[in-house]
């Protein structure tokens, strides 16, 4: 993006301010008496100063509008985001951090802030902040913008003097790669003198705002990443932190992390967005006057917003940032709206490469000529997959080169006089992919990670590459949108993608005690009376035979953590039930095993979840033969009597917990070894449940799927069948 008068003012203004702030590091230079010459030091890093802000502004305060090359300013067409607090069940290292985290929920409760979401707001208030969000929801944009606004303290919003520095978390793939690290290289690559120095004082001082982007775009495991992430935290507390990743992949607690989630956007939002982005695409390629030109602008937009009004499928599509852009787009160019997101994404990049390829064409350049919209797909179908397998979502350009030259030698007959860099100077104009120029070389990646998964749910698409990314990859949540985007894609036998997945489920239900726990839902769930589809309640089932007493904390956060998904897989097929009561209960119940509170309210705890799952559950009508929660709850009162004293021994105490454990197993009919399961089991259950969730997901992406095929899937799921 050119920088104008304007904008190298604010810039001058910004480099004095940190000149000022660094000024301080030069002085403990000068005491220190160290070799190096002053002269040069203040030079040095007055010229560094201004190289990192405009490398900063360039990079991460403009945007480039789809369907245009050209970039404008981040504010011009930002949206003011908000957030919900989330809650989840997290994984926690030791009971210590699961206290920690307990202690700072109930400070942050006290003083109300979590109440206070709107995007900047909660930026000011929130030293450390863990951004979630649905995939394109935004959540690079809102790191991005609270980076912007804290360069242009004091005349911001944004109320802290310090330096932001983003960090792309993809460049982490090791696990001897650290934040002092990256920080440092951040300043070395703008030519910072003893750039490691430079990026320990300030983190010292407390002088940097870090951006952290995309967790889950890391090759190292979310253990490594919380474990990394919360030990820098803890050696450089007083810096102020903002971490995203997307809501799917978030497992672990990052300790001091104040944890939000980004709610999709409204109407208002929606209506405004389309707005503004109209107003810039008019600006990019309008050359009359300005009557004109407002009048064009908000006739596409009031099109947009009207087509929006009739096409359900579109309206919900509009809420994320991304897809309204591509929405945008293709309203702008008079094409019709697709049924899917993977159709929006096929739409809207074809017209974006076939603009390309017809501009070269109409250039007459005759050895080009040839050229056309399928050879670019394959080539970056090819490029994202590559990459996506090894988990990187930036690859070395010469190493791209390498792939196209491969591409053009042997499979693009009449293409050999094609030159790379030609290929590139396309690729670069379409607006998806981008070519990153630095001193340690030049590297390629995609604009968006939603951009790469589309490409690489083609790549599989197009090699029949299905039941491979199924058998290996069915598990692994990083590959979740490229299923889905697959599924969209799949018009005419998407029906083989939902089996594959069905069967590769069911390898997880590898154990006898698994089994068992199968065949009991279905045995209580088909004597149930209410009126809920019988998949609907083998999954409310699953509630009550979750296995409950574990002397383990991590397990039972896991087991309450695959409620969540049966929760989440519920929903997709009946009227909702009140499952919040039962989640507060088991979490409950889990953290004073965990943190060995007294027998008594362990008892009472176990009583409550009782009577909430009862309230919770009344829909399904169970048999009283089966299940009776009122004789349950009898029997756990009438051992209050039993019930030891918290100075007896705890291995006195433990045989009251497994007394409670036992009638609750035999009251409710429950398989006697279901409270035995391994931590591998509880994994295989987790990765069982969250493929059968990933199955009706990928149907409902699906443009066409028999309807007779799917309810033979539906009849089979949660249960043991031959």
């Amino acid at each position: 993006m050119a920088v104008d008068t304007r904008q190298e003012q604010s810039i001058r203004e910004v480099v004095n301010r940190f000149e000022v702030l660094l000024s301080e590091f030069i002085d403990n230079k000068k005491v220190s008496r160290d070799e190096i010459d002053q002269v040069y030091l203040n030079h040095a890093i007055s010229k560094s100063v201004l190289r990192y802000i405009k490398n900063y502004v360039e990079s991460y305060t403009a945007i480039q509008v789809i369907g245009t090359q050209r970039s404008t300013s981040l504010a011009s067409i930002y949206i003011t985001q908000k957030f919900q607090a989330h809650t989840s069940i997290r994984s926690f290292e030791s009971v210590d951090d699961l206290e920690e985290a307990f202690t700072r929920d109930l400070q942050r409760s006290s003083s109300c802030k979590v109440h206070n979401l709107l995007g900047l707001n909660i930026a000011n208030e929130e030293e450390y902040l863990m951004v979630l969000g649905l995939p394109a929801s935004g959540k690079t944009t809102y790191l991005k913008y609270i980076g912007s606004e804290a360069l242009r303290y004091p005349k911001s919003r944004y109320k802290h003097d310090i330096l932001p520095v983003f960090l792309h978390i993809h460049k982490f793939y090791r696990t001897t790669d650290n934040l002092l690290q990256a920080i440092a290289e951040e300043f070395e690559k703008c030519g910072f003198p003893v750039p490691q120095e430079l990026a320990l004082w300030m983190l010292e001082q407390g002088k940097l705002l870090i951006l952290i982007d995309g967790l889950n775009e890391a090759a190292l495991s979310h253990n490594q990443l919380s474990r990394l992430i919360k030990d820098f935290v803890t050696a450089y507390p007083r810096n102020r932190y903002i971490v995203s990743s997307r809501l799917d992949s978030y497992e672990n607690s990052f300790g001091q992390f104040l944890e939000v989630e980004l709610q999709p956007w409204g109407d208002l939002h929606v209506q405004e967005y389309i707005h503004k982005w109209c107003t810039l695409h008019q600006t990019f390629k309008n050359d009359s006057s300005q009557d004109v030109f407002n009048d064009n602008a908000s006739i596409i937009a009031q099109r947009c917003w009207e087509i929006l009004q009739v096409n359900t499928i579109a309206r919900e599509l509009a809420k994320s940032p991304l897809s309204l852009s591509l929405l945008c787009l293709l309203c702008d160019r008079h094409y019709s709206l697709p049924r899917n997101v993977s159709g929006l994404y096929q739409k809207s990049i074809q017209l974006l490469i076939e603009e390309q390829v017809l501009n070269q064409q109409l250039g007459n350049i005759e050895a080009y000529n040839s050229l056309s919209t399928d050879i670019l797909e394959l080539t970056l179908a090819e490029i994202a997959f590559r990459g996506f397998e090894v988990r990187k979502l930036t690859l070395p350009l010469e190493l791209v080169a390498t792939y196209l030259e491969d591409m053009i030698a042997n499979y693009f007959q009449g293409l050999q006089e094609l030159s790379t860099d030609f290929v590139f100077k396309i690729l670069k104009k379409i607006g998806i992919c981008k070519i990153i120029n630095s001193e340690s070389g030049a590297s390629f990646s995609f604009t968006h990670i939603n951009f790469q998964e589309y490409f690489v749910a083609l790549y599989i698409h197009r090699h029949n590459q299905t039941k491979n990314l199924v058998a290996k990859y069915l598990h692994d949540r990083h590959w979740q949108n490229v299923f889905l985007f697959l599924a969209g894609m799949m018009s005419g036998n998407a029906e083989e993608l939902l089996t594959d997945i069905e069967f590769q489920a069911t390898q997880y239900i590898n154990s006898s005690k698994l089994t068992n726990l199968l065949i009991w839902l279905e045995k209580v769930a088909v004597n149930t009376s209410g009126d809920l589809k019988n998949i609907s309640k083998r999954i409310a089932t699953l509630f009550l035979a979750r296995p409950r007493f574990l002397t383990e904390l991590a397990p039972a956060l896991s087991l309450t953590r695959m409620l969540f998904l049966a929760r989440n897989l519920y929903e997709k097929f009946d009227s909702p039930l009140n499952f919040d009561k039962i989640f507060e209960a088991e979490l409950s119940l889990s953290l004073a095993q965990a943190l060995d509170f007294d027998s008594s309210t362990e008892l009472d705890l176990a009583i409550q979840l009782c009577s909430n799952l009862e309230q919770s559950l009344l829909k399904v009508d169970y048999d009283p033969s089966q299940i009776n929660f009122r004789a349950l709850s009898k029997k756990l009162n009438e051992l209050h009597t039993q019930a030891p004293s918290y100075d007896q021994p705890f291995d006195v105490r433990l045989q009251f917990r497994n007394q409670i454990s036992r009638t609750w197993l035999q009251t409710l009919y429950l398989p006697l070894d279901s409270n035995q399961l391994s931590y591998q089991e509880i994994t295989n259950l987790e990765n069982y449940l969250y493929a059968n969730l990933l199955m009706v997901q990928c149907k409902n992406e699906a443009i066409a799927i028999s309807r007779k095929a799917w309810q033979e899937i539906e009849s089979r799921m949660l249960r043991i069948t031959n």
